[in-house]
């Protein structure tokens, strides 16, 4: 997606490699797919991990950055094919036996989008054809909006670091509400894109509201999972002595019906 205001531009692509392994859950779930376009691309990393796995399947990239465009073909011409129009992509795939990839895209779209943009989003993904639709992402319950235990507050106060408590809470409001604890704790260490970040909205819409988005009538959902990062559940563990009660993340995998 868009790099604006990405002040460290090779950090925030490290950060965005680290788990896509668990991003590619999808890769021994689908059949018959001969092509698959990941949504977001950015510079394409996605899509080499993809072909160094499965090089049979060919590869395709779509991020609205013309400049996100221009470093994947500079990077990886060699195994997949970008574009910063969608409908332009859209027409070299067969998507009655493609995948539609969307790996932490859709709380970008929500942070970044007017309504607009984003209600065409939701038509691009579900009314463009698609064979599978692959779907992982930050994403609470409605349940995880309720106070937060008192000692977990207050071990969060004492380990953080002032200003940047100071500042979430400016945006986003008090951590002594569970669910924005938690929105702290999945973005305190990203202290070199901080700027950007912190006002980034990383749970936009509830894991109830998401799959509400699926038109069942079009799509089946043969996978999901909601879940917590074993990385980020003992970082949080060993910084500040907290165990998220939550699941933060969901993967789930669309067929067409």
């Amino acid at each position: 997606m868009s790099n604006n205001n990405i002040s460290n531009y090779s950090s925030y692509i490290s950060g965005m490699n680290k788990s896509y392994l668990d991003k590619l859950f999808f890769l021994d779930k689908i059949e018959n797919v001969d092509a698959i376009l990941d949504f977001g691309c950015a510079q394409g990393d996605m899509l080499r991990h993809i072909h160094d796995i499965s090089p049979e399947i060919d590869l395709y990239g779509y991020d609205n950055s013309s400049e996100m465009i221009a470093k994947a073909n500079d990077c990886h011409s060699d195994i997949a094919i970008f574009d910063e129009d969608f409908n332009v992509i859209c027409k070299k795939i067969d998507t009655d036996t493609a995948l539609l990839n969307l790996s932490s895209v859709i709380h970008e779209v929500y942070s970044y989008s007017k309504p607009n943009e984003i209600k065409e989003f939701w038509k691009r993904v579900f009314d463009s054809g698609f064979q599978y639709i692959s779907i992982r992402d930050l994403c609470l319950s409605k349940t995880a909006d309720r106070e937060t235990d008192m000692n977990d507050y207050v071990k969060a106060v004492i380990k953080s670091t002032p200003t940047a408590l100071k500042e979430f809470e400016s945006i986003w409001g008090k951590v002594r509400n569970n669910k924005q604890l938690i929105h702290y704790l999945m973005k305190y260490r990203y202290i070199d894109n901080w700027q950007r970040e912190v006002r980034e909205n990383y749970f936009p819409i509830t894991t109830e509201e998401l799959l509400s988005k699926i038109p069942i009538d079009k799509y089946e959902i043969i996978y999901f999972e909601d879940y917590v990062l074993p990385y980020t559940y003992q970082k949080v563990k060993e910084d500040f002595n907290i165990e998220i009660k939550d699941n933060t993340h969901v993967k789930i995998l669309l067929r067409k019906r």
